[in-house]
């Protein structure tokens, strides 16, 4: 487990070390990101959603975990609207916050890690998550990002809504969980040969998120991070708030334990680089997202294996 925190700072180093000699500019920058988001990550999504082998019982097991992870992660995003009104956060940095604090690294880190400790019914559950955290970042995230941008907020009409409903089922992240679906569905998987090249352009989006993340950062000194108030309470939320305060809801649901443990598993990894990327995305400052992702990546090596532990101890 640890040897992945290693190669994401080193990646990230990567990033900060090619920006800082100018061999990385914005114009780069907007490129990686655009990559990455669009096109890169959905067809790592319809890779992993397509491969999965969904019996009857599989399939039961994922949509209860893709249910309950997407009605924690709504919750989790007026959790920390909350939360962030509370402390008064400032306008231009409060909703980045909240978006960051509420967004776990649930592929890069929760895969192999779900593998680890919970074997391969845990890495199928946790995939579950991964896609419940997706549709929720198409959908509250995106509109919580572009609601900075403007006090002007027209009201909700059949066509503006339907508009919306267009544009969401339309964003590539949407459509590769419905293709990825199809595709697991239909019995036989991804076709090998498209499997290949899906996962061959989806495993450059981890590497390329980091080295993004990584070029953001030369903005700003180490020590601004760390003392910097909403980037240590967005992390002190985000590794330790939240996954206690689930761990205390789902640690009596009467429901499989192995559901249970990824709903709090889930949610305890650091933030993850689509914040960043998607706030660059909508012209909005990416470094409080990077700021808090950088922190609570390092701080993780410590907290995670404490959560797991208690995980064990609670629920399995």
């Amino acid at each position: 487990m640890y040897g992945r925190y290693f190669v994401l700072f080193a990646i990230l180093f990567t990033g900060w070390f090619l920006r800082k000699i100018n061999f990385i500019d914005d114009k780069m920058d907007h490129s990686i990101n655009k990559l990455v988001v669009y096109f890169a990550y959905p067809c790592l999504i319809v890779h992993n959603i397509g491969e999965l082998d969904l019996t009857a019982d599989v399939l039961a097991d994922f949509g209860l975990t893709f249910v309950l992870s997407l009605v924690v992660f709504y919750l989790y995003g007026f959790f920390c609207k909350g939360y962030a009104r509370l402390r008064k956060y400032p306008k231009n940095v409060s909703g980045i916050a909240e978006f960051a604090m509420s967004m776990p690294n649930n592929g890069f880190m929760g895969f192999p890690v779900a593998l680890i400790f919970f074997g391969d019914s845990g890495l199928l559950l946790m995939l579950a998550h991964n896609a419940a955290m997706n549709f929720f970042i198409f959908t509250y995230g995106v509109k919580l990002l572009r609601d900075m941008k403007t006090d002007d907020h027209p009201p909700m009409t059949p066509k503006r809504f339907i508009t919306a409903v267009v544009k969401l089922l339309l964003n590539p992240n949407i459509l590769a969980l419905f293709i990825g679906f199809a595709f697991s569905m239909l019995g036989n998987g991804v076709p090998g040969v498209l499997d290949e090249y899906l996962l061959y352009i989806g495993n450059v989006s981890t590497p390329m998120a980091m080295i993004f993340i990584g070029s953001t950062l030369t903005n700003y000194k180490f020590r601004d991070i760390i003392r910097s108030v909403v980037t240590i309470e967005g992390s002190a939320v985000k590794l330790l708030l939240l996954p206690l305060l689930t761990l205390a809801a789902v640690a009596f649901l009467p429901i499989d334990p192995l559901i249970r443990s990824i709903l709090v598993l889930g949610i305890s990894f650091p933030t993850a680089a689509t914040v960043s990327m998607l706030a660059e995305q909508e012209g909005l400052d990416a470094g409080v997202a990077s700021k808090i992702l950088f922190l609570s990546t390092v701080a993780s090596i410590g907290t995670v294996p404490l959560l797991i532990h208690i995980i064990q101890l609670v629920i399995m």
